[in-house]
C-alpha cells in the first residue's frame, strides 16, 4: 500500500470516489490501489508540519469538479498562526493510474510576513514493498549538456537503508537530468514521478526497507513570504505502473502525454510537429531569405515552416550575412528592434508575407529572459535586470518585456514562437535571495515565466510555441505541456567525428518519446547522401538550414543530385510525421552511447491502422539479426509492408507482429505498414 503524510476522513473518503470512477484503458491493468491524495511537507519556523497542531487540512468545500478527462478538488494545509497558507490543486486521472499536484503558498495576511518556510516539498509520501527488505531502482535519463551522451540512461540501486537524491541545481530543468524519474519496486511493479518545474528541482529516494520515502521541491527553499505574496511551487505528476514491463509501461505513459500534455489549438486538437527549412538566423538578408524559400517551393519541398532563428535584432549594424546565425547574434539580446542595415524595413514582414502567401507557417526566435549591456531599455530602467536575467519577478519589467515580444508577434502575424534561454539562471537568483528569503527569486520568475507563455497563448491562440535553452536545458512537464521541443541538444549543430551525432539521434528519439512527444534537431549534422545518419537524427518534426550545406543556394547552386536526396528524405521524413501523432512502442529498452548495440521504435495509429517501424543496427553491433515483437497489429489480418529503398509485399499479421530483422553494420530498415 500507499501511505502518505494524512490522518484525515474526507480525504479517504475522496480517494475511495476515485477508485470507484476509475475507468481503464483497455490494455491497462487493474491498480491494486490508487494514490492516496498526498499533502505537502515543510519546517515552519524549525518545526515540522506533520507535528499535532501545526497545520490545519482540509478539501475546500464545493471544489470537487469532473471533466472527461479527471476528476479534480483543491485542498488546503493552514499554519496555526493563520498566515501561511498553502493551496493544493489536486487531479486524478481516470482513463489512466496517475494523479498531479500544483501547489501555490500564500501569506494570508494583511500586514505581517509569515515564519520561515524551510526545506518545503511539494509531495512527499512513501511507496510501500511487496518484498520490505528488498533494493529498488532508479531508472532517469541524463539531461543536455551539448555532449554525445545527452538523454543516454542510468540506472541507480538504491538498497535498504540507502538513498538517493536527484537535483538540477544550475536553473535549468532538464541539465542534469531529465526530470521524469522512474522508481522500479520489481519488474513489473513502480511508479514515474514527473517534476513540474522549469528551474532548479530536487527528489529524494529513501529505501526504509518496508518502503520508499519520495520527496519532490525546489532545490532550496528557506524563506518568508511577504503580506499578501503569493509563489507558486514545483507541481509533481505520481504514474503507477502494475502488472507491466518498463517497456509496455512507456507505451502508456506515451499516451497519457499525448492525451494530456501536449499543445492543442482552439478546436482542442493537437498541434502537430512541424517539418521546418530554416535561413539560419535572421543575419541574412530579405533577398537571402526570399531565396531559399523560393527554392523550397520551385522544388516542391514538403516543409510546412519557415525558421528564421537569432540575429535578426539590435541597433543598425553591419552583419557577417552567411554564417548561420553570424558572430553578432548574442551581443543585441534584450534590444528587440529590428536591424535596419539588414532589414532596410524595420521589420521582417517581407519573408513573413511571403512565407504566409505560400502557406507555410512563420516561426521566429526570441530570447526574451535575458538582456546584454548594450540593451536600450537599461539606460532608464537599470533595475529591470540582475546580471543578464531580466528580473520577472519585477512587475514594470515583466509588462515591458510582454508587450514588447507579443508587439513583434502580431505586427508579423507568427505562427510558431521559438524561446531560448542562453544562460544559468541559478547563481542570479542565489544572489538576489536575502538569508530569509532563499527561493524567492526563482519562483517568481518560473511563475511569471509560465505567466508569460500562457498569456501569449491567452493573446494569440493558436499559435505554436518552441522551447530552446542552449538546446534541450528545459525539458519538464510545465514546459511540454505549453511548448514542442526542435533543438532537443546543441550537439547537433554541425558534423561530429564518427557516428556521435547519429547515436544521439537514435537515443533521442527512442528515450525521451515516451515524454516528449513532439521533438526534433538541426539536420546539417548529416552529410548530403547519407541516409543512415538523416533517419537517425529525424524525428517527429525536424529543421534544415541549406546555407549550413557549403553555403547551399546563398553561396552555391545545390546540385540536381543534392536537392533530389533533400526531396527524397524529407519527403519520407513528412510521411512519417503523422504516426508519431499516435501510439509509440519501443522495440528496445533504452539505448545508450555506444556503437555495439540496436535501437528500434514503431509509431502506430490505431485509427488508421498503420504505422512504420525504424531499425538500426549501430557498427559495431556483433549481432547480425535481432526478433522485434511489435504492437497494435492485428495477428489475424493481412498487411501491406513497403520497405525503404526496397520491395513493396503482404504480410500476415503474426509474421509482422513477431518480425526478424537482418541488417548490415551501420546500417537500418525503415518499413510501413497498413492493415
Amino acid at each position: 500500500m500507499i501511505t502518505v503524510e494524512m490522518n484525515f476522513a474526507k480525504t479517504l473518503v475522496w480517494t475511495s470516489a476515485l477508485m470507484a470512477a476509475l475507468v481503464l484503458q483497455v490494455d491497462a491493468q487493474p491498480l491494486l490501489c490508487r494514490l492516496d491524495a498526498g499533502w505537502p511537507a515543510l519546517d515552519y519556523d524549525g518545526k515540522p508540519s506533520t507535528e499535532d497542531g501545526a497545520f490545519s487540512r482540509t478539501s475546500v468545500p464545493g471544489s470537487r469538479s469532473e471533466t472527461e478527462r479527471y476528476v479534480a478538488e483543491t485542498k488546503t494545509m493552514a499554519a496555526a498562526d493563520g498566515k501561511l497558507l498553502i493551496r493544493l490543486a489536486c487531479k486524478s486521472y481516470k482513463a489512466f493510474p496517475a494523479e498531479e499536484y500544483a501547489v501555490l503558498v500564500t501569506n494570508s495576511a494583511a500586514s505581517e510576513p509569515t515564519g520561515v518556510v524551510g526545506n518545503f516539498r511539494s509531495l512527499k509520501l512513501t511507496v510501500g514493498k511487496p518484498a520490505p527488505g528488498a533494493a529498488v531502482s532508479l531508472h532517469v535519463l541524463r539531461g543536455s549538456t551539448c555532449k554525445a551522451t545527452d538523454f543516454v540512461p542510468e540506472t541507480f540501486t538504491i538498497e535498504e537503508g540507502q538513498e538517493r537524491v536527484l537535483a538540477s541545481v544550475c536553473g535549468r530543468s532538464s541539465n542534469d537530468f531529465i526530470p521524469f524519474l522512474e522508481l522500479s519496486i520489481d519488474d513489473q511493479t513502480g511508479y514515474l514521478f514527473a517534476v513540474g518545474w522549469t528551474g532548479s528541482w530536487k527528489a529524494r529516494f529513501v529505501n526504509t526497507g518496508a518502503g520508499v520515502d519520495v520527496e519532490i521541491g525546489m532545490e532550496r527553499s528557506h524563506f518568508r513570504l511577504l503580506p499578501g505574496e503569493a509563489i507558486r511551487q514545483p507541481s509533481a505528476l505520481v504514474f503507477t505502473r502494475m502488472n507491466q514491463t518498463r517497456r509496455a509501461f512507456k507505451t502508456q505513459v506515451r499516451r497519457f502525454m499525448l492525451e494530456n500534455k501536449v499543445p492543442r489549438d482552439t478546436k482542442g486538437e493537437i498541434v502537430p510537429p512541424i517539418l521546418a527549412v530554416a535561413s539560419g538566423g535572421g543575419n541574412k538578408t530579405p533577398q537571402m531569405m526570399a531565396d531559399i524559400l523560393k527554392y523550397c517551393l520551385d522544388n516542391k519541398m514538403p516543409f510546412d515552416t519557415y525558421w528564421v532563428d537569432a540575429g535578426w535584432y539590435g541597433a543598425p549594424h553591419e552583419d557577417e550575412l552567411y554564417s548561420n546565425c553570424g558572430p553578432n547574434w548574442w551581443k543585441y539580446v534584450g534590444d528587440w528592434r529590428v536591424n535596419t542595415t539588414t532589414h532596410p524595413t524595420g521589420d521582417l514582414l517581407p519573408i513573413a508575407d511571403a512565407v504566409h502567401r505560400a502557406g507555410m507557417k512563420f516561426l521566429l526566435w526570441f530570447e526574451p529572459e535575458r538582456m546584454t549591456d548594450i540593451a536600450p531599455i537599461l539606460k532608464t530602467h537599470p533595475e529591470y535586470r540582475n546580471g543578464q536575467l531580466v528580473d520577472y519577478g519585477n512587475p514594470e519589467a515583466f509588462k515591458w518585456i510582454q508587450d514588447t515580444i507579443y508587439g513583434v508577434i502580431e505586427k508579423h502575424k507568427i505562427d510558431v514562437y521559438r524561446q531560448d534561454f542562453n544562460m544559468e539562471p541559478g547563481p542570479v537568483w542565489h544572489s538576489m535571495d536575502a538569508a530569509d528569503r532563499v527561493g524567492i527569486a526563482e519562483a517568481k520568475h518560473i511563475g511569471a515565466l509560465y505567466r508569460f507563455l500562457d498569456d501569449m497563448r491567452a493573446r494569440f491562440p493558436n499559435i505554436l510555441q518552441e522551447n530552446c535553452a542552449s538546446g534541450g536545458r528545459r525539458i519538464d512537464i510545465e514546459m511540454i505541456s505549453r511548448a514542442h521541443v526542435y533543438c532537443r541538444s546543441d550537439y547537433f549543430i554541425g558534423q561530429k567525428p564518427h557516428d556521435t551525432a547519429f547515436i544521439l539521434g537514435q537515443n533521442a528519439t527512442l528515450n525521451l518519446s515516451p515524454y516528449l512527444p513532439f521533438q526534433g534537431c538541426e539536420f546539417n549534422c548529416v552529410p548530403i547522401g547519407d541516409d543512415y545518419g538523416a533517419f537517425s537524427i529525424i524525428s517527429s518534426g525536424t529543421v534544415i538550414t541549406p546555407s549550413d550545406f557549403d553555403g547551399g543556394i546563398l553561396k552555391r547552386t545545390f546540385a540536381d543530385s543534392e536537392t533530389a536526396w533533400f526531396k527524397k528524405i524529407f519527403n519520407v521524413a513528412a510521411r512519417m510525421r503523422p504516426f508519431y501523432m499516435g501510439d509509440f512502442y519501443p522495440l528496445t529498452d533504452e539505448t545508450g552511447a555506444g556503437n555495439d548495440l540496436w535501437c528500434a521504435w514503431q509509431c502506430h495509429r490505431p485509427d488508421l491502422q498503420a504505422g512504420f517501424a525504424l531499425f538500426f543496427r549501430r557498427a559495431d553491433a556483433k549481432e547480425d539479426s535481432r526478433a522485434f515483437k511489435l504492437g497494435g497489429i492485428d495477428s489475424d489480418a493481412a498487411y501491406h509492408v513497403e520497405t525503404y529503398g526496397g520491395s513493396d509485399q503482404s504480410v500476415k499479421g503474426a509474421e509482422l507482429e513477431n518480425l526478424t530483422v537482418k541488417l548490415d553494420p551501420r546500417s537500418f530498415r525503415l518499413i510501413f505498414y497498413k492493415k
